[in-house]
């Protein structure tokens, strides 16, 4: 079998893991730690003590869980129908949805923050000021800035996910029942409600754990609409103790905070566990070519469509068109046919060019070598899981899922700790384009495992066995037999990662400096220095540089994203 192949490949797949546990155990470590009377380092409860006694905290905390709930709600309100509409009925064009909703989801997150900033913020909210003037009151009647329309926010760019991984759901799903019922008399509430919805509760509660996971450690929405109201989130304070304006970090309060964060993670990490173990349960007939008999909507195809564009126009549609008046006009100012004649090409020519290419360039050579390094380690890490037949399997495959619900800022943390404390003496990576591509690898380590794990299951043993037999080892079973087969998720997969990668702002505010800025940080800290309209010709301009990969990723995507 090639022992030499097979240690390398389980040594790959160890090292991995060891970055996931070491990032978590320097957070819980340096929040024990702290300093005697002496100057001599011990461990202490003091950071946490701090922690508890700062009221800031606590309202942080109730505020991230409010802004959670109601992302949650709202993503799942927009994505259950959605997916009902696309697995269930004979809705003309379905098809497409799934290509829809998988191209909303690349639009990053600080993208729809300022675009609805725009729109409805207190103060340079354009409909606010237009209602204002309509009916002539005074301040804002709507605001987007609190924690419920913050929540909302986040509900509309983690939507697209929650349709896919409820549509997912639904796809797996037996409709035995569903027809069973129909047979006897049941009308279509009554089979939504007492038969439909109860068997893809599972997948519906696990959507809304991973979103409530993901909206827990968001940084970006909550930074572009709530910090300049002095709105904050648990993830802006460990922002703020990390960065603070006038003093040095508190880097064991920041630790305390990560580990509390995590301890808040333990259980809905186990609570997702426990709800994918249990899916089967509401698993019935399984035959491969059994086809659901579709719902005819008949002339209810119009009201269908007339939802899936209102889904559009909330997540992609009415951000990328706000932005683009934003971007083209000289100040913020309601659409209006007379602002037509003030629109200007004035914000990209300020653009601070040399800080942009410079971002730029960090942004690219992380967006191909992130998705890179990434599947190459999953892969081995979905081998040694899959096929290696170790004890040690089942452990492996917790600690790469925890990325996967533990909040990629406390990753951000870790990372901060180990390279300043840990290894700086010896491999100085802290402000380096390293310490971000280590941190991003180690965040989507879990992605790329689930993926390959699926696709690993479906190739038969004795693929391998026939190579071995032949005298390849491990590692040449893996790349001439099994990187062909699993070519299309290899693709799939590191086109997604590579999408994530090049839009991603929580971990890149923590880790940045001037030496590693990247886009979306750049285009952060203009939108910080109040250029709100410059931000905005930023913002397109980087979507005009994602699009490529957003064409490679439709053209050659699966319809499926798997995040289970």
């Amino acid at each position: 079998m090639g022992t030499g192949g097979r240690a390398a490949t389980v040594g790959l797949a160890l090292a991995a893991v060891a970055v996931v546990v070491l990032l978590l155990l320097a957070v819980v470590l340096i929040a024990f730690q702290g300093t005697s009377a002496s100057g001599a380092q011990t461990y202490t409860i003091k950071n946490f003590v701090d922690l508890y006694r700062e009221p800031f905290a606590y309202i942080s905390f109730l505020n991230s869980i409010g802004f959670g709930f109601v992302a949650v709600v709202t993503a799942l309100l927009l994505a259950v129908p959605m997916a009902w509409l696309v697995e269930r009925t004979d809705l003309p064009g379905r098809d497409s949805i799934f290509a829809l909703a998988t191209l909303t989801l690349v639009v990053p997150g600080f993208f729809t923050a300022m675009a609805w900033s725009f729109l409805f913020h207190p103060r340079i909210g354009i409909v606010n000021k237009w209602l204002s003037e309509v009916f002539s009151v005074d301040g804002a009647l709507i605001n987007i800035a609190t924690i419920p329309g913050m929540g909302w926010v986040e509900g509309l760019s983690l939507s697209p996910l929650a349709f896919i991984m409820i549509a997912s759901s639904l796809r797996a799903m037996d409709p035995s029942l569903e027809e069973s019922a129909q047979v006897h008399g049941m009308g279509l509430f009554d089979r939504l409600t007492k038969v439909t919805l109860p068997l893809l509760w599972p997948g519906i509660l696990a959507a809304g754990i991973y979103i409530f996971a993901i909206a827990l450690g968001a940084f970006d929405i909550p930074a572009i609409i709530g910090m300049r109201e002095r709105i904050f989130t648990f993830s802006i304070f460990v922002w703020t103790q990390a960065q603070p304006e006038d003093v040095l970090p508190n880097y064991g309060v920041v630790a305390a905070s990560s580990a509390f964060m995590i301890g808040i993670s333990a259980p809905f990490t186990w609570w997702y566990l426990r709800v994918i173990g249990q899916s089967n349960r509401y698993a019935v007939v399984t035959g491969r070519n059994y086809r659901p008999k579709r719902i005819v909507l008949g002339r209810w195809w119009i009201a269908g469509w007339a939802y899936v564009g209102l889904f559009v126009l909330l997540t992609a549609m009415l951000p990328l068109l706000t932005l683009v008046w934003a971007a083209f006009t000289p100040y913020l100012q309601p659409i209006s046919l007379s602002g037509l004649e003030r629109l200007t090409l004035q914000n990209f020519y300020t653009i601070p060019w040399a800080g942009f290419w410079k971002a730029t360039l960090n942004t690219g050579l992380l967006t191909l070598a992130v998705p890179t390094v990434t599947s190459l380690l999953a892969l081995a890490i979905s081998w040694v899981v899959v096929r290696s037949g170790l004890r040690m399997a089942p452990v492996m495959d917790t600690l790469a899922f925890l990325p996967h619900v533990i909040p990629n800022l406390v990753f951000a943390i870790g990372a901060i700790v180990v390279s300043l404390f840990w290894i700086g003496r010896y491999l100085p990576i802290y402000g380096t384009i390293m310490i971000l591509m280590v941190t991003y690898v180690v965040t989507r380590l879990s992605f790329a495992t689930r993926v390959y794990n699926g696709a690993l299951i479906q190739l038969h043993r004795e693929l391998d066995e026939a190579g071995y037999v032949f005298g390849l080892g491990t590692l040449g079973v893996l790349w001439n037999i099994v990187r062909p087969l699993l070519a299309p998720a290899l693709l799939y997969s590191w086109i997604w990662m590579a999408l994530i990668t090049y839009r991603e702002l929580t971990m890149a505010t923590l880790l940045a400096t001037g030496r590693n800025v990247t886009l979306p940080v750049f285009i952060w800290g203009i939108w910080s220095s109040d250029s709100l309209n410059q931000a905005a010709a930023l913002s397109l301009l980087l979507i005009c540089m994602l699009s490529p990969l957003v064409l490679l990723y439709f053209l050659l995507g699966r319809r499926s994203l798997t995040t289970a």
